[in-house]
């Protein structure tokens, strides 16, 4: 029931139809403003969305503009390296021809070859032992006799189960040596294949694991000299390297075709010299005498590049690669 039924002499509502109820003032008004809202409303949204769209093209625009800087002044930093190395090649050839001496960066006496030569046992001696992945099957085998033995004591249990009740009842007694005769099966299995096995396993692995051990004991103190010997390489190596730089000696031409003249400016400074010095460890390691490839010719075809010599080799490839020295 509508107001106008409950109050029929009130006439706040207006009958239908009625044409005052369209033109009452507060009503228009009220529309006008709605409609003016609606109008307001509808323009801020449109200027949103063109604002935004003129500021996500913006920042695109932006974007794009900086990422081509950011290439150009790459390219440039690299151009104005290699002109750098170019005018310290011409350097070179004026003081070649000035008759400046060249310094022998493989020279390195009796001392530092013999250091190079107890570095490298690093690998034999790792060699003779089991690694993690050549340990695991033999531990595995090791774990397999207390499973089978485990194994043995609950069919035992089992059984005497099974004897328990074929002794207790005279009921059922079929079902219980039908069960009997499983249990000594499945146990006669366990003791006569089984455990055998896992004990002839579980011996031999315990003696290539004992021997391993020993082999343990006595290499990885001679590894662990041999890593110092190591370090102790690179380090004097690398202050050989700097004191010929700091010299104004002129460093040998395998190096330069390699490293340039001279390091680079900046942090790639010491990734420069880390592989300098990387180079010079091997040639003095493996006797490499060539002066013109640093680390002398190419292998065979057929190399087994998982060796350590040529691993090694193949990561100081990777890392003269990655120096771009004087390239295009």
């Amino acid at each position: 029931m509508t107001h106008s039924e409950y109050y029929p002499e009130t006439d706040y509502y207006t009958a239908e139809g009625d044409p005052e109820g369209e033109h009452d003032p507060e009503l228009l008004a009220l529309s006008d403003t709605v409609g003016g809202m609606q109008e307001t409303v509808e323009d801020l949204e449109s200027r949103t969305a063109r604002d935004l769209t003129e500021l996500r093209e913006t920042v695109e625009t932006f974007s794009d503009t900086h990422a081509r800087h950011e290439s150009r002044l790459d390219h440039t930093s690299r151009q104005l390296e290699r002109l750098r190395q170019r005018l310290l090649v011409l350097e070179r050839a004026v003081r070649v021809s000035e008759k400046v001496p060249v310094v022998d960066l493989d020279d390195v006496g009796p001392e530092l070859r013999k250091l190079a030569a107890e570095a490298e046992r690093r690998h034999a001696l790792t060699a003779q032992l089991l690694t993690p992945s050549q340990r695991k099957p033999y531990e595995e085998d090791m774990a397999r006799l207390p499973q089978a033995q485990e194994a043995l004591a609950r069919c035992d249990e089992a059984l005497i189960a099974a004897l328990g009740v074929v002794a207790a009842t005279e009921r059922d007694r079929a079902e219980a040596a039908e069960r009997l005769s499983e249990v000594v099966s499945r146990r006669r299995a366990v003791l006569d294949r089984q455990l055998p096995a896992a004990v002839q396993d579980a011996e031999a692995a315990h003696q290539m694991l004992s021997a391993d051990e020993v082999t343990r004991t006595r290499v990885l103190p001679q590894i662990e000299k041999s890593e110092r010997d190591w370090e102790e390489l690179h380090s004097r190596l690398r202050e050989r390297i700097t004191g010929a730089i700091g010299s104004s000696a002129l460093l040998p031409v395998w190096f330069t075709h390699a490293f340039g003249v001279a390091p680079p400016s900046g942090t790639a400074g010491d990734r420069w010299i880390r592989a300098a010095t990387s180079a010079l460890a091997y040639r003095v390691t493996h006797g490499v005498t060539d002066q013109a490839l640093p680390l002398g010719e190419p292998p065979a075809g057929d190399t087994d590049w998982t060796e350590p010599k040529w691993a090694w080799r193949a990561r100081i490839e990777h890392g003269i690669e990655e120096l771009d020295v004087g390239g295009d």
